[in-house]
């Protein structure tokens, strides 16, 4: 700064103008003077002053329009602007503010306090970012507003895409298709192959999501996903539950041929030193990214905190809300529990006889308390599933004698509803990673619900099949497992939600039935597991619906010798035989 402050002091009346400068000059200023925001501009790229002293009410160009130029110029940003006007409502100070002054005096005869408040400013003031450039063409009315269009054009810009993305807080109750449309929307206003979004879900949860705009390799899918976690720094050895999705652009063919490509844009979108999410954008080594997709992939990210900060509040709620229905139910379990045992005693009538209608009310009370102590495990197993509290411990597993040892405990249940069971595997179905205590309990919800929803006569079939994979986001074999039904089926628009917990079927028909966490387990245990569950209505002779999930391959060392094929390495495939059973 100089020996002596230069202040450029602008308004459009002349006996203002002439009292500011007698008095900041009086006070050790020295001072320049502009009648209007064009004039002031001139001076400001020509000779640029210590400290801006603008009036707003002003032609050409009013002092927030001033103000809004040369705070968005690299250049003239470090100078701080005082703008002082007879305006006083509150909306006037809020437009100063958001114009980029640095302050809002309003106007009075008394200035005395006015040099005082430059110099706190001046002493405060950042340093700039860079030595001022210089003018390569005289600065006219038209040059000047040439400026202010391509400044009002990039706060447009800037504007509209944080509206766009402050929409995504309507999407923050799903977050897979949160990640989708943001990835959507990156794709609009930047140039990529591939690109990721790492969200956090949860305490310990994450989201990764990637979407391929070009033709990619396998395996750079596979080398992608991994660097997205590395940017992040997470480490899946940890424990955290990752959930994967990846989305394809519409004829995007994935091929196995090696494509270079190069990280363009790894941007953390951070809360303090909690990381909420990281974008990552890879792009082909010739293409980069310009400057303006540069500033709005920022502006994005910047933005899509907010939004992340939405999702991490729900996730809190959520929180204490699984904590206190935990506790909830937890102490009501006691009780009914007891009702339970005194309902027994009276059945066996231990404490003396009982007649016809009393054993038939005692047996309503019997299979209501079951009911309601079904309810509290599966909320209580839900809310420990959500709290990553509930761990699965996938051993290499024969999935045959599994599936028949359910049939057959079920046996008594198809039979009380005349519904004839047929089982299909592969004779040589290789072994899977799976938790048997839990797959158990994932085969016995989907079978409750098949009886429950097939009517009397109906028919119920399981089949394993050994899947190859068909994209990146199923790099392995898998083995899938479909439960069919001959029920009433499911609309379509019922299907995405149905494995939400408490989600169920409208009650004006048959589907009001069960807890509606059923499902919502299965989905937890099966991602646990790393595989899908999803379900579909054929339209078939059958009807009903079809519900599958996933498991992965046992690996291939943990496979029984017998099984393996030596003159390959790759998994098997399936063979044409199969054993069929109809129980």
């Amino acid at each position: 700064m100089r020996n002596r402050p230069i202040i450029l002091v602008v308004d459009d009346s002349p006996t203002q103008l002439t009292a500011m400068k007698e008095s900041l000059e009086n006070s050790g200023l020295a001072v320049q003077t502009a009648r209007n925001g064009l004039d002031a501009i001139k001076q400001v790229y020509l000779s640029p002053p210590d400290l801006i002293l603008s009036d707003i009410l002003m032609p050409e160009l009013n002092g927030y329009h001033l103000c809004r130029v040369l705070k968005n110029d690299a250049n003239t940003a470090h100078i701080p602007i005082i703008l002082r006007s007879r305006l006083s409502e509150p909306h006037d100070h809020f437009w100063g503010e958001h114009a980029g002054a640095d302050c809002y005096l309003e106007k009075t005869n008394d200035l005395s306090a006015i040099p005082e408040t430059i110099r706190e400013l001046l002493a405060n003031r950042p340093l700039p970012a860079a030595a001022p450039t210089e003018t390569e063409q005289p600065l006219d009315a038209a040059n000047i507003h040439e400026k202010l269009t391509g400044v009002l054009d990039r706060l447009l810009y800037e504007s509209a895409i944080s509206n766009e993305i402050l929409k995504l807080t309507g999407q923050t109750h799903d977050s897979l298709t949160l990640a989708r449309e943001f990835l959507l929307f990156l794709s609009k206003i930047s140039r990529y192959t591939l690109g990721g979004l790492l969200l956090k879900d949860g305490p310990n949860k994450y989201l990764a999501c990637l979407h391929i705009q070009n033709q990619v390799s396998v395996g750079l899918v596979e080398h992608t996903k991994k660097e997205l976690l590395s940017q992040a720094n997470i480490d899946l050895q940890s424990e955290p539950r990752l959930r994967y999705q990846l989305l394809e652009n519409e004829g995007i063919d994935l091929g196995e041929a090696e494509t270079s490509l190069r990280m363009v844009k790894s941007i953390p979108v951070a809360d303090g030193n909690e990381t909420l999410a990281h974008i990552v954008l890879f792009d082909t080594p010739g293409n980069t990214l310009t400057s303006g997709m540069h500033h709005a992939l920022d502006i994005a990210a910047s933005r899509f905190l907010v939004v992340a900060r939405y999702l991490k509040k729900i996730w809190e709620i959520e929180e204490v809300k699984a904590d206190f229905v935990s506790m909830l139910v937890h102490d009501m379990r006691s009780p009914l529990t007891g009702i339970s045992g005194f309902s027994d005693i009276l059945a066996e009538q231990i404490l003396g006889p009982l007649n016809c209608d009393q054993s038939q009310a005692l047996e309503n009370v019997q299979k209501n308390c079951d009911r309601l102590l079904h309810l509290i495990d599966d909320i209580l197993d839900h809310s420990r599933l959500e709290a990553g509290k509930m761990q699965v411990f996938p051993n290499p597993l024969d999935t045959k004698p599994l599936v028949e040892q359910v049939l057959t405990s079920m046996s008594i249940l198809f039979a009380d509803k005349d519904l004839a069971v047929t089982l299909t595997i592969p004779e040589e179905m290789p072994l899977v990673m799976g938790d048997e205590k839990q797959l158990t309990r994932v085969l016995v919800n989907l079978l409750n619900n098949a009886v429950k929803f097939t009517p009397s006569g109906g028919h119920l079939s399981v089949r394993l099949t050994l899947v190859a994979p068909t994209s990146p986001a199923e790099p392995r074999h898998l083995v899938q497992v479909d439960i069919q039904d001959t029920g009433a089926g499911i609309p379509a628009s019922q299907q995405e939600d149905l494995f939400n917990r408490y989600q169920q079927l409208p009650s004006s028909g048959i589907f009001r039935k069960g807890t509606g966490l059923g499902l919502a387990i299965c989905k937890e245990l099966v991602g646990l597991h790393h595989g899908k569950i999803w379900v579909e209505s054929p339209a078939d002779e059958n009807g009903g619906s079809r519900f599958s999930f996933t498991l992965p391959l046992a690996p291939q060392h943990a496979q029984p010798t017998c099984r393996q094929k030596p003159s390959s390495p790759a998994p098997p495939t399936p063979p044409a035989a199969s054993s069929e059973a109809h129980l």
